[in-house]
């Protein structure tokens, strides 16, 4: 899946209800991984449970796929799902605490990486899944710099 970048909203007052969410977790200016048997290297997210608030599914999923606990959690945009006709909100979160992910986890591998890839080098990538590989990183990817360099250390 390759979105358009004008289905892109950064504006948090134009909000639609999420029926599911990615979270990118920094720990320490570094970006917290997730391999999914599947798809391959990603960063958490997945569909809302019923009745859950979209911040608490964010919180959730980064703790069942990476074991990881956040400390802070910012949104930063919404997008346009056309395979599900659906839309997904993207966050920020501050790692405050990283420990094995729990039992039933579907991810594979979890790794702590220094660095941000560049969109582009995404792209021809092998094992990144399509979550990263499509206009929605391309647009983020400088709010996430700022983010891993404020929070270095």
């Amino acid at each position: 899946m390759h979105l358009q970048a004008r289905a892109l909203n950064m504006d948090p007052a134009r909000r639609h209800r999420p029926q599911a969410v990615l979270v990118f977790p920094v720990l320490s200016g570094r970006l917290l991984w997730v391999r999914h048997p599947v798809r391959g290297w990603e960063v958490p997210g997945g569909k809302l449970e019923p009745g859950e608030d979209p911040e608490a599914a964010a919180r959730r999923e980064v703790w069942e796929e990476a074991g990881a606990t956040l400390r802070d959690l910012s949104w930063i945009a919404e997008y346009w799902v056309p395979d599900t006709a659906s839309y997904k909100w993207v966050y920020v979160g501050i790692v405050d605490d990283w420990h094995a992910r729990p039992p039933e986890s579907e991810i594979v591998d979890v790794q702590c990486r220094r660095g941000l890839p560049a969109p582009e080098q995404l792209q021809s990538a092998a094992g990144v899944s399509f979550v990263l590989k499509d206009a929605v990183y391309a647009k983020v990817y400088p709010i996430l710099q700022r983010v891993l360099q404020s929070h270095d250390g």
